[in-house]
């Protein structure tokens, strides 16, 4: 708890790093809120309407089909925002947050600094993350078409096999989700190779495995109740929104500094660094 306690001082006190994810939060938030039909689209609707009033009576799924479709393009334009903004924000959070530990506080003439000297690692992280992904994803495939197959075997008796196996592969896919946790981090921290830090982040989150999925849990329990409380000033036009950005930032860097916490507190020589720079205060 104290490297969580530490991780949320340090953002507080350092909240310029909060920007870059605040705005990968906010700006797809934006775009999705432009994602209903715009009036031209809802205009052009109406005339069927008018013209074909019978059939979209008869058929009143069809009028809602198109009021969905007519604002689609939006919504796929503001994920593909969030891909190329998260490609920033994260390597360029990351190198914030390493800064700040390091000399205790950040500036704005650190950013393009952090971003240029982790870019590189963030994607070749991407891709080490596309290549694990495949890999999860044939073996799930595997798992499921055994499960099936057990079902079609054991009758009755199979279904409940396969709701255990089902329930298993979820506790598979958390655990492995928490062993990747510092594989970014020790990129990042140590400068390793996709390969050398994915085996440093299996190491060491298997030290510290509850500790990431409690607070990993708190963070979420704490994002639900907070996010539901903020949806109540939804009549104010974009507040929300802001607020919830906002909130969705602050946990993400705060989670960010969490790990870099923990995993510097394995490295010999980090603790002696942290001994001599006070990171917090």
């Amino acid at each position: 708890m104290k490297y969580f306690e530490d991780a949320f001082k340090f953002v507080t006190k350092n909240y310029l790093i909060l920007i870059p994810f605040f705005i990968v939060a906010l700006v797809p938030a934006i775009l999705v809120m432009g994602s209903t039909p715009t009036t031209a689209d809802v205009d052009a609707i109406l005339r069927d309407f008018q013209q074909y009033p019978g059939y979209f009576l008869d058929n009143p799924e069809v009028f809602i089909e198109a009021l969905r479709t007519a604002g689609v393009g939006n919504s796929a334009s503001s994920g593909s925002i969030a891909m190329i903004l998260n490609f920033m924000a994260i390597p360029m959070t990351a190198g914030l947050v390493k800064l700040g530990l390091n000399r205790g506080s950040v500036s704005i003439n650190d950013f393009a600094l952090a971003l240029s000297s982790n870019i590189g690692k963030y994607f070749r992280y991407f891709l080490g993350g596309i290549l694990f992904g495949l890999v999860a994803v044939i073996a799930i495939i595997l798992y499921v078409v055994a499960l099936i197959s057990l079902l079609t075997t054991m009758s009755e008796s199979g279904v409940i096999v396969v709701i255990l196996g089902f329930i298993l592969l979820s506790v598979i896919a958390i655990a492995i989700s928490l062993f990747l946790s510092f594989w970014f981090t020790a990129m990042v921290l140590d400068d390793l190779g996709v390969m050398a830090a994915l085996k440093k982040s299996f190491a060491i989150a298997k030290r510290s495995f509850w500790t990431l999925f409690g607070i990993g849990l708190l963070l979420a329990i704490a994002e639900g109740i907070v996010g539901g409380i903020l949806g109540f000033f939804a009549f104010i036009p974009l507040l929300p929104t802001v607020l919830i950005s906002i909130l969705s930032a602050f946990i993400a860097v705060v989670h960010m500094a969490f790990l870099f916490l923990i995993y510097r507190s394995y490295q010999p020589s980090s603790r002696i660094e942290t001994e001599e720079v006070n990171v917090i205060y």
